[in-house]
């Protein structure tokens, strides 16, 4: 038993010694001390925050009821301004034959809360974006889609309250059918009006060419030069970001983590200067120091809760026939064995 553990802490201790030069797989930025940047100093600035949540109201393998928000804020500083705009609607997923290929369309059924214009593109299971490894894509995939869309559709809404940045939840990849040509399309638009879009990520899976988790490295460079907020330019990814250069930053002194941060590579110099110093501005709450008070706002206001998903479900339920809810039973059971086991503990 001591030996294997020995052994387990010698694996853990190589895999911690960093190195002193590398770069972060599939990205084009050699990484060292010198990648490291301080942030002294913060300014307040508009920024608004986009995220959406959805909650499965009736899954199946082919078809999915979901219960969607998606909502945004206007923040300067820690100060929320007046601004705010959410819309709550009920959308159905299901996949159709057209000849030999199977798609996937998505159509809103009910707005519950504010207005929705967008319409969702019909995919192709088997395109290369929508595929996982040799597989079609499913269900659960297209169900990701639209809410990717959805967020990116929202940013028109979030453009009314005039701010110098838009903040989304998440990273800029563009990673489904038509989203590049749907990000570009925003992007552009975004630009016309005077605003810069970013995308902050609360986890990362980028690793260095050696295999060290990147915000490790980050972190440890960071320590070297005795900064507390800083940011690194990783560059931008051979395989899949679309028009984005990849950030890290520190954004608190008392933060324990660093965020990935996409911002799209047209952004100036002093441009980039201005959205972390408005950053740092807005990563003071208390709770969660480093992380933009204004993603936290926008998560908590469009997280959607499974008691709403199952008082929908309710009310559609009431309205079936008693041999059309044993019928969808059946079909819903394909899927759920898993919590079934879960719940055996």
């Amino acid at each position: 038993m001591e030996e294997r553990l020995q052994y387990t802490v010698r694996l853990l201790r190589e895999f911690l010694k960093f190195p002193e030069r590398t770069r972060a797989y599939g990205f084009d930025e050699e990484l060292d001390l010198g990648s490291i940047v301080e942030i002294d100093s913060s300014e307040e600035i508009k920024i608004s925050a986009i995220d959406g949540g959805t909650a499965e109201v009736i899954k199946t393998p082919t078809l999915a009821v979901v219960l969607n928000r998606v909502y945004c804020n206007s923040f300067v500083g820690m100060k929320k301004l007046d601004f705010f705009d959410k819309c709550t609607f009920v959308s159905i997923t299901k996949a159709v034959k057209e000849g030999d290929r199977i798609f996937y369309e998505t159509e809103v059924t009910q707005v519950l809360e504010g207005e929705w214009k967008f319409n969702f593109p019909k995919v192709d299971s088997c395109s290369a974006e929508m595929r996982v490894g040799r597989s079609r894509g499913d269900i659960s995939r297209a169900v990701s889609m639209a809410r990717r869309f959805c967020e990116w559709a929202y940013v028109h809404n979030a453009l009314r309250s005039s701010p110098e940045f838009i903040l989304m939840d998440g990273t800029l990849q563009t990673a489904f059918p038509g989203e590049s040509e749907l990000a570009n399309g925003v992007h552009d638009r975004a630009a016309r009006q005077g605003s810069l879009i970013a995308g902050l990520s609360k986890t990362t899976t980028i690793f260095t060419l050696e295999g060290h988790p990147i915000s490790g490295f980050l972190e440890s460079l960071a320590r070297k030069k005795g900064f507390q907020r800083w940011a690194a330019r990783i560059g931008r990814s051979e395989e899949w970001t679309n028009r984005a250069v990849v950030y890290f930053v520190k954004l608190n002194d008392g933060a324990d983590r660093s965020f990935r941060l996409d911002v799209f590579e047209e952004v100036e110099n002093e441009q980039l200067k201005r959205l972390l110093r408005g950053l740092v501005a807005n990563s003071r709450y208390f709770a969660f120091p480093g992380y933009p008070y204004a993603l936290i706002d926008a998560h908590t206001y469009a997280r959607v809760g499974m008691e709403e998903a199952m008082h929908m479900k309710d009310l559609i339920l009431d309205r079936l026939e008693i041999e059309d809810i044993k019928r969808l039973e059946t079909v819903e059971r394909s899927l759920s064995g898993h919590k079934i086991l879960d719940e055996l503990g």
